[in-house]
């Protein structure tokens, strides 16, 4: 069973996540022969002050 799990700032819209987990549940059919229905998905939504790149935490950045 492939477990998905997208960590991304929080503020994606209800669409925007439906679209996302129909794309990567259809790239893991076509490029790694997985079930459709054996997929799974997980989106992680964090704040932007808990969420850092390049040492510096977005909360910070312009």
């Amino acid at each position: 069973m492939p477990m998905i799990q997208v960590t991304m700032l929080e503020g994606r819209s209800v669409e925007q996540k439906r679209k996302l987990a129909q794309r990567l549940t259809d790239v893991m059919v076509e490029e790694a022969g997985a079930k459709r229905e054996a997929i799974a998905v997980a989106f992680v939504e964090v704040s932007r002050e808990s969420y850092a790149t390049g040492g510096v935490l977005m909360a910070d950045k312009k």
